[in-house]
């Protein structure tokens, strides 16, 4: 059975009710660093509406301490509040600091909910607004990351911009998040696609079966094919995948079910778990992750979903990436700024 290519570590980055601090979620991308299998780190992002820790503040930590695996926010949901200049200015230097390890999965985030609504009061502006600045940022991130020194958008103008050392990766990855829900109509997943069709390097999608992945990675090719002609090659599709692995299948099942009453997805229900989650033992777990690569998949992020995240990021190593067969991950650690 195919597998997808490579794997990735979400790091637990929920300051309540779980309570993983900076130095706990450091110390986890460590480990996760020090086994070849973790190709990717990720971190969450949100400024109000969850309560996570700063993104940018443990992505940079992150570098400093850790020599060979990738770097991801995913998705960045904050994107269309902060000025994209800023941004620039933080992704040149991780980048650098990284030296060529960082990737950057963006989104315009929700557009209803008590916090959200409450963080759009906060930053000015309404949910349109936000997706529109959402989306010049990821043109103005493209330029500047490719070299260009000047950007003129709706929101944004600027000329002469110095950033330094400067990007390593020419241009900055960038993957944008849709993740239109199963029972959506063909409008609105064109839309939402369309979005990553015009936008992105690769695709971060959640909440999907494997047949369903199949159509929309299909409908994606077809879509960038309209939207954008010029672009050719094979665009990253990564599936965030909460998991949970052990060979006690009624400890499995009573942790992760723990687990998620205190997380609750938006737009899941406990039910939904035993068709997009690997929970169960680890042969069950590399079934799904397989039946992901061959529907499109080339790349899973793993979120843990227990309420010990080191001891199951442990059980995932030593149980579920040795039966995944991955590809090796170069040492990014000789990368050259």
């Amino acid at each position: 059975m195919s597998t997808a290519h490579t794997a990735g570590l979400v790091l637990p980055v929920r300051h309540r009710p779980t309570g993983y601090d900076h130095e706990s979620v450091i110390r986890l991308g460590e480990f996760a660093d020090a086994q070849p299998g973790w190709s990717t780190l990720w971190v969450p992002d949100s400024l109000m509406a969850l309560p996570f820790l700063d993104s940018g503040v443990l992505l940079a930590a992150l570098a400093a301490r850790t020599r060979r695996i990738r770097l991801g926010v995913g998705c960045m949901a904050s994107l269309g509040f902060r000025h994209p200049v800023t941004v620039a200015r933080q992704w040149a230097d991780l980048d650098a600091l990284s030296r060529g390890r960082m990737l950057l999965a963006a989104c315009p985030g929700n557009g209803t909910g008590t916090a959200v609504e409450n963080e759009l009061r906060t930053f000015g502006m309404d949910y349109r607004e936000k997706v529109a600045r959402f989306e010049e940022a990821v043109e103005l991130l493209h330029a500047v990351s490719s070299g260009a020194t000047s950007y003129s958008g709706p929101f944004t103008q600027v000329e002469n911009l110095d950033l330094g050392p400067g990007f390593v990766q020419r241009p900055l990855p960038i993957w944008i998040t849709a993740n239109p829900s199963p029972t959506a109509g063909p409008a609105t997943v064109d839309r939402l696609l369309g979005r990553v069709a015009r936008l992105g390097d690769g695709w971060l999608t959640f909440n999907v079966t494997p047949q369903l992945l199949r159509e929309r990675v299909e409908r994606l090719y077809e879509l960038r094919a309209k939207l954008r002609p010029e672009a050719s090659g094979r665009l990253e599709i990564c599936v965030f995948l909460n998991t949970n692995v052990g060979l006690d299948q009624a400890a499995v099942r009573a942790d992760a079910t723990q687990r998620w009453f205190q997380t609750a997805p938006r737009g899941v229900t406990l039910d939904d778990l035993d068709g997009i989650a690997a929970i169960g033992s680890p042969e069950q777990a590399a079934d799904l992750a397989g039946r992901l690569a061959e529907a499109g998949a080339t790349h899973l992020a793993i979120e843990p979903l227990s309420l010990d995240v080191p001891a199951q990021a442990r059980a995932l190593t030593e149980l579920l990436l040795p039966r995944l067969n991955l590809l090796p991950t170069p040492d990014r650690s000789l990368v050259q700024s």
